[in-house]
């Protein structure tokens, strides 16, 4: 089931309508709104040669195990924890460790951290969304960097990417490239995987954004994107997946006090090889999925100006095709929601609900009457912040989401020997978690420092409940040419499951711990020294884990006002989860 992940621009005004009316959290580089956290960059005294990551890693929700991607703010408690990265309302989609480590502080406005994402996002089970806004341009001109980097593990990457701005039109364009070559290491061999194979991993991505304004009311944004991936391991065949993206955003400004609809019309195709180790002479794609979908959204305020009510309807299908099994599963979904946004003085408060139903049609079997092939469901979320004095927010967060059930988890296939035939296995229905958080916060230009504490519980199917526990403090603090990051997370799991003895339960017990270290060391004549230390303690999980470092040490020349050089040395333990190596690279900004 795809799901539409599209931050409506109407949010923009509503965070604009609340902020202005609250004086104290505008004087802190971190501001909380609703069920969020936004984080003003140019208000945070950074150089600016800052990476993405190097900002993201201030977050205790943000957690990198390589270096190189992030996850949210409790791993392995379920599969659904990673964050989705979004630039200017549109999910960013390419590959991410590019991304983190290429994109600068200077070019950001703002970056809304949705650890708990609310009901407008269209957000399913517990993923979560950063948000970055881009620095405007006040000037029409063309702007751009092209990047060539190689490491010594056998990887490559390039990267062009260009934004221009002309009057009311803004173009920006992004064009990538990725190889990389990857053993796999003595983690596996805990997992029962040989600790020979090897990974040959290749990516290459295209991205194209307009962003149109014809009038003072007006916004067209119109967003295209493809990509394709392909992974070799060592004696199997290779995987590869070949994905399209398109979606139109309109949004119409109603009236002076702020109140708009939004229109969003889009739809995804992913194909995919789908092939098997026996499988060695098949169609190059064998399995087909198309995700078309549609929004409509107004938002007002009502009664006065800090309160505001956003409703909106979402709908969508999708259609998988699999062409070696035969089979065709179509289903759709419908969502209406609202919410709340409320502040007054230091306070303020959102409450939202999303009503969702799934119908489930696969085109081989016909329905049966005793089979429950739709469910109806809401998520809800709500949240309530108090700032204290500028710089001091305390947040709390409740909220309850679903996990959308799967084809294969109700329908299976039947006889293999004959044709193939799905099968009736269980009625459709959906997993469940409920989440609370309570968040503070801290930040003033040379130091902020956040800390969380989160509880998760799931209801799985098969009567399976997992409850995580996560506690997690970051500090960022800066002094001169120094800058330090550094924080932890804590994690304590209990999982339960039932046993085959009838009224009897199994309980799993897992803690674990990730610490992380940042210094940085900013030269006025252009040079820059960075570190990151990494240290995860071992899991008892489903297969053991053992404790893993992570360590990196990085230099960066600027060369005059175009040119920087880098060098990197990473997995410098060359543990459990990489390969020690050194990259090299250059870009050029024009």
């Amino acid at each position: 089931m795809k799901i539409n992940n599209s931050t409506k621009k109407s949010l923009l005004i509503i965070a604009l309508a609340m902020a202005s009316t609250t004086y104290q959290t505008q004087a802190a580089p971190i501001e909380h709104i609703g069920d969020r956290y936004i984080m003003h960059i140019p208000e945070m005294e950074l150089t600016g040669e800052e990476s993405l990551l190097d900002v993201l890693m201030m977050c205790p929700e943000v957690i990198s195990l390589d270096g190189n991607n992030i996850i949210g703010g409790d791993p392995f408690a379920n599969l659904y924890g990673k964050f989705v990265i979004r630039i200017d309302n549109q999910e960013y989609g390419l590959d991410y460790a590019t991304f983190l480590h290429h994109f600068k502080a200077r070019e950001i406005e703002t970056i809304k951290v949705c650890q708990n994402a609310e009901v407008m996002k269209g957000c399913s089970s517990l993923k979560k969304v950063i948000d970055i806004t881009l620095r405007k341009k006040k000037e029409n001109g063309t702007t751009g960097r092209w990047g060539l980097f190689g490491d010594t593990y056998g990887g490559a990457k390039g990267i062009v990417s260009v934004i221009s701005q002309q009057d009311k039109l803004r173009v920006l364009s992004h064009v990538e490239g990725n190889f990389q070559r990857t053993s796999s290491s003595d983690k596996d061999a805990y997992q029962g995987i040989s600790s020979t194979t090897v990974n040959h991993y290749s990516h290459e991505g295209a991205k194209l954004n307009l962003l149109w304004t014809p009038t003072a009311k007006d916004v067209l944004e119109i967003d295209a994107m493809q990509t394709y991936t392909r992974n070799h391991f060592t004696h199997t065949p290779a995987d590869y997946v070949r994905a399209y993206h398109l979606q139109a955003d309109y949004t119409r400004t109603l009236a002076d006090n702020g109140s708009s609809i939004l229109f969003t019309l889009g739809a995804e195709h992913i194909s995919d090889n789908g092939r098997t180790q026996e499988e060695t002479q098949t169609a190059p794609y064998q399995n087909h999925s198309t995700y078309p979908f549609m929004v409509v959204e107004y938002a007002t305020p009502v009664i006065t100006s800090n309160l505001w009510i956003t409703a909106g309807f979402e709908g969508g299908l999708s259609i998988e095709k699999n062409c070696i099994a035969g089979y065709t599963n179509h289903s759709n979904y419908q969502d209406f929601y609202a919410q709340l946004d409320y502040n007054i003085g230091k306070w303020g408060f959102m409450a939202g609900d999303r009503f969702r139903i799934i119908n489930f049609r696969p085109k081989q079997i016909a329905p049966e009457e005793h089979w429950k092939h739709t469910t109806r469901n809401h998520i809800y979320s709500a949240s309530a912040y108090y700032s204290f004095t500028p710089g001091h927010t305390l947040q709390a967060t409740y909220c309850r989401r679903i996990f959308n059930p799967e084809f294969g988890d109700f329908v299976t296939a039947g006889d293999m020997e004959g044709a193939w035939q799905p099968v009736y296995t269980a009625d459709i229905g959906n997993s469940m978690a409920n989440v609370v958080e309570l968040k503070h916060t801290y930040s003033r230009p040379a130091f902020v420092l956040s800390t969380s504490v989160k509880n998760i519980h799931q209801h799985l199917f098969s009567a399976i409940h997992d409850n995580t526990l996560g506690i997690g403090s970051t500090a960022f603090w800066h002094k001169g040419i120094l800058r330090l990051t550094a924080g932890f997370n804590y994690f304590w799991q209990r999982s339960e499951n039932p046993s085959e003895e009838a009224q009897q339960r199994n309980a799993e017990y897992n803690h674990f711990a990730v610490f992380k270290l940042a210094p940085q060391l900013t030269m006025a004549d252009g040079w820059r020294f960075t570190g990151n230390l990494i240290w995860c303690t071992r899991r008892r999980s489903d297969a053991y884990t053992p404790a893993n470092l992570y360590a990196e040490v990085g230099v960066y020349k600027n060369l005059g006002k175009h040119w920087t050089l880098e060098g990197r040395f990473h997995d410098m333990a060359s543990q459990h989860f990489g390969n020690r190596a050194a990259t090299i690279g250059c870009t050029y900004y024009f």
